[in-house]
């Protein structure tokens, strides 16, 4: 069970919140995507919340679905990969923007869920990203793939889905997968300033252009 204080919502200045993830290697299971969607309500319901910062601590960003809840949910698995595709669609089509800062290795749908920031921010020494479900003999879902076409583009996402390359933090950079790199000490501070110099869009107009940027894989989010 992911408890309260392992997935926080961080308020480090007016405009910007941080929704820190600190629970290991920061698995996806039923109660996690219960817990951030409680804090995205929260941010939602928030006007003066401009930006969003979504982070890991320590080692990990994310490392992926927890495969325990995968194998024990049964007939409710798909359920559950659903509903976490719905988190990253509902960061694509919101009225604020999004930073996800890639304090370390982020894998399968955390490496996804890293995409879903409008901006995003590796560090420059350290951490993998990658999807491996082809090593895996894991499939992509429609929504997956819309998601990896709309950010990266359809040749990198094609490349990287058949792969499943582990890429540092160059390779990531070079693929589309973060827009900068900051050393480790400065991550947070640099994800904050950037959620700091886009906070005034917040809005509808900002909330149309992400839905019609990101229009299939919202669209596409949960059909699994």
């Amino acid at each position: 069970m992911v408890l309260n204080s392992e997935i926080r919502l961080e308020r480090p200045e007016d405009s910007v919140a941080i929704l820190r993830m600190d629970n290991g290697e920061n698995r996806f299971t039923p109660e996690m995507n219960a817990r951030v969607n409680q804090l995205l309500d929260q941010v939602e319901a928030d006007d003066g919340i401009g930006s969003l910062v979504l982070t890991g601590t320590g080692k990990y960003f994310s490392n992926g679905f927890d495969i325990e809840a995968l194998t024990t949910l049964g007939d409710m698995t798909m359920q559950f990969v659903g509903e976490t595709e719905k988190i990253w669609a509902r960061l694509l089509g919101a009225p604020y923007t999004v930073v996800t800062a890639l304090n370390g290795h982020a894998f399968g749908a955390g490496a996804m869920l890293s995409l879903a920031g409008d901006l995003r921010i590796g560090r420059t020494e350290r951490g993998f990203w990658c999807l491996p479900e082809a090593d895996l003999g894991m499939p992509f879902s429609p929504g997956m793939v819309a998601l990896f076409a709309d950010v990266l583009g359809r040749q990198s996402a094609a490349r990287l889905m058949v792969t499943a390359e582990r890429l540092g933090p160059p390779q990531q950079m070079a693929a589309g997968v973060v827009h900068q790199l900051a050393p480790i000490e400065e991550l947070t501070g640099v994800a904050i300033g950037v959620a700091r110099a886009a906070a005034a869009r917040r809005g509808t107009n900002l909330e149309r252009i992400k839905g019609l940027l990101h229009a299939d894989a919202i669209s596409l989010a949960g059909l699994v």
